[in-house]
């Protein structure tokens, strides 16, 4: 982003509080160890906007990954990610509820859930976080939203 240009608000907007579960590695952490942009924003505009931010990964617990990052104090949860058979797995699994949202660069599980498939490397000027955020502004206030290129009945 240069100086000229002007700075996307980042900014979550109240409505149906959802449960948004992130995915960890090349969709928050990058294969270089390094976070992806907006991070730390969007997490504090999701926790303002009401909603309920789980962690999840199908290698496990990820706190301490959290921590190293500064993401721990918006997380509520963490818990392991079903890689298969997304829905029955939840249980066995101890997520307790069906996500609302999903944030992943494993196009599967975003539509076993729906939510956001995020691609799994980050250019520079990454803001796939920011489109998430709007995406979940919109579910939030709308409902249900359509995926890109969804064909959807219009009455």
């Amino acid at each position: 982003m240069t100086d000229e240009e002007p700075r996307r608000e980042i900014r979550g907007v109240r409505g149906k509080p959802l449960n948004v579960f992130f995915d960890v590695d090349n969709t928050l952490v990058m294969w270089n160890g390094r976070l992806r942009n907006h991070a730390h924003d969007v997490f504090a505009a999701l926790k303002d906007a009401g909603h309920t931010i789980y962690v999840w990964s199908g290698v496990g617990i990820r706190r301490w990954d959290m921590k190293r990052h500064g993401l721990d104090d918006f997380v509520t949860d963490y818990f392991v990610k079903p890689l298969e058979k997304h829905h029955e797995k939840l249980e066995a699994l101890g997520v307790p509820m069906i996500p609302d949202f999903v944030i992943d660069d494993h196009k599967g599980v975003v539509d076993a859930f729906g939510g956001y498939h995020i691609p799994d490397m980050a250019q520079p000027d990454d803001d796939h976080l920011i489109r998430v955020l709007e995406a979940i502004n919109e579910m939030a206030t709308l409902g249900d939203v359509e995926e890109p290129g969804e064909r959807v009945a219009v009455d």
